[in-house]
């Protein structure tokens, strides 16, 4: 066999196998909360998302995590978006990214974007998607729309178990252990599950389940407004950010042999969600905060992402129904404790805000106010007015008649060049709150990674890495 048709990705070893789930934490609960609801397809979901894991260990001699676009995600689990909505979205982010990508303009949204909107969106985000997890808990009607009749379903179980499972992965993850505590109480929730199916003796479907269905078959105009709006284009922006700034740099110092670049990643992204969404794929892409964690949790080589979805195709394939049965039983609690440890971890994206500035906190705390009362698209339109009227607008009019802009445009990867509209969101030591470093997402989510392996501990959920964060390393997820 010639040597270019199978790359050399490593062994697979027990370290690799590691891995390949550390960040699961933040894949699992995104995935559950949106098939849940309806809102994208489980098994060709979990399908497609295997396809792209080994596409990704293809292309690349490192762990390239494939994770949930978090925006999207979020937005989806609490706005309640039908499958053609949340299709569209991630079709619309990736064209613009793919576009961007090959025009050398993939930092021009970075760098018109405050980061303190970013955060904003981010905090107002995972509280939302904090309040629907406490809506499953409680089981309220906005929570699941088919709860579980199981040992679980009695308010007092509920709360029990909801808060054994909080604490077990508050537990894991302050610990700094390499545990992935989503992946454990998915499989607790998994039996607990099969355990109401047998004992209710419901039907079981183990027929095959499709791996592709066309999810664009209802589509409207007022979709494709609303997934602009409300979901693509505030995505956009974390995901040029982290799925292809933040995650390069990082690939970059864990594995510079990978030659991982921005116009392979952005084309990566553009295609996996063009070609998969319109049939049934979970809007993917890339992320720091992702690669760190598998990185901390022992991946090293490309081998750890072929696993992992080499496994994740064989599961949707093999045992799509009763994948089904079993989401259908999957306890509401459990669930609610995954959506809730996500949340906090997107939410957490607004403990930054208070090192950049009054303005800066201003800003982001409006961004998060203006996301929890109306859209997502409002909230990022209120902060970028409130990021202008502190002072962005008068930075932007003096970049033009010092004749800055067009440098700055033509050089719009180079990131020396300064921001454009964030002069008035300086902090006292002079560091500018809009210097785009990659943090907050789904994941796997809002805190900052390291980009260094010494420095990089996976969380309990195995969606992110904490460590020492500088101005030119990748931060945690804002995908």
């Amino acid at each position: 066999m010639p040597s270019w048709a199978l790359p050399d990705r490593g062994r697979l070893t027990l370290s690799e196998v590691s891995g390949s789930l550390g960040d699961l934490g933040t894949f699992i609960p995104l995935l559950l909360g949106l098939a849940r609801q309806g809102s994208v397809h489980f098994v060709p979901a979990v399908f497609f998302a295997g396809l792209f894991n080994v596409l990704s260990g293809l292309l690349w001699d490192v762990p390239m995590c494939v994770q949930p676009m978090k925006t999207i995600a979020a937005v989806g689990i609490a706005e309640g978006l039908s499958p053609p909505q949340v299709a569209v979205a991630g079709m619309m982010v990736s064209a613009m990214v793919l576009a961007l990508g090959l025009t050398r303009s993939i930092v021009l949204v970075g760098r018109l974007v405050p980061e303190a909107v970013v955060l904003g969106t981010q905090l107002g985000l995972g509280i939302s998607l904090n309040q629907k997890a406490f809506a499953m808990i409680a089981g309220s009607p906005t929570g699941a729309s088919d709860p579980a009749q199981g040992p679980l379903d009695s308010p007092i179980a509920r709360l029990v178990s909801a808060m054994i499972g909080v604490a077990f992965a508050l537990a894991v993850r302050h610990s700094g252990s390499k545990v992935p505590s989503a992946l454990i109480l998915f499989v607790v929730g998994a039996g607990v599950g099969m355990y109401t199916l047998l004992a209710s003796h419901a039907p079981v479907g183990l027929a095959p389940v499709p791996p592709a269905v066309w999810a664009l078959g209802s589509l409207t105009p007022s979709d494709l407004q609303h997934a602009l709006l409300n979901a693509a284009l505030p995505q956009l922006p974390l995901t040029l950010l982290n799925s292809v700034v933040s995650v390069c740099k990082l690939a970059d110092k864990l594995a510079p042999h990978a030659r991982v670049t921005k116009p392979a990643v952005a084309v990566s992204v553009g295609l996996m969600n063009l070609l998969g969404c319109p049939f049934g794929a979970m809007p993917c892409c890339h992320g720091a905060g992702g690669l760190a964690a598998q990185h901390a949790f022992g991946a090293r080589r490309g081998a750890a992402v072929l696993f992992l979805g080499g496994a994740k195709v064989a599961v949707a394939v093999a045992a799509g129904g009763p994948l089904l049965a079993i989401l259908a039983a999957f306890p509401d609690s459990i669930l609610g404790v995954l959506l809730l440890m996500s949340g906090l971890e997107l939410a957490r994206a607004g403990a930054q805000l208070g090192g950049k500035g009054d303005g800066a906190v201003a800003v982001g705390l409006l961004t998060a106010a203006a996301t929890l009362k109306y859209k997502t698209g409002v909230g990022c339109l209120v902060g970028l007015g409130a990021a202008l009227v502190c002072g962005g607008l008068g930075a932007a009019v003096r970049r033009c008649r010092e004749r800055q802009f067009l440098f700055w445009l033509w050089h719009g990867d180079d990131e020396s060049s300064p921001p454009l509209l964030v002069g008035g969101l300086e902090t006292e030591g002079g560091e500018q709150a809009g210097a785009q470093t990659a943090g907050g997402g789904g994941a796997s989510a809002a805190a900052p990674v390291a980009a260094l392996p010494e420095g990089a501990e996976a969380s309990g959920q195995g969606g992110a890495a904490s460590g020492a964060t500088q101005r030119d390393q990748a931060g945690g997820e804002r995908t």
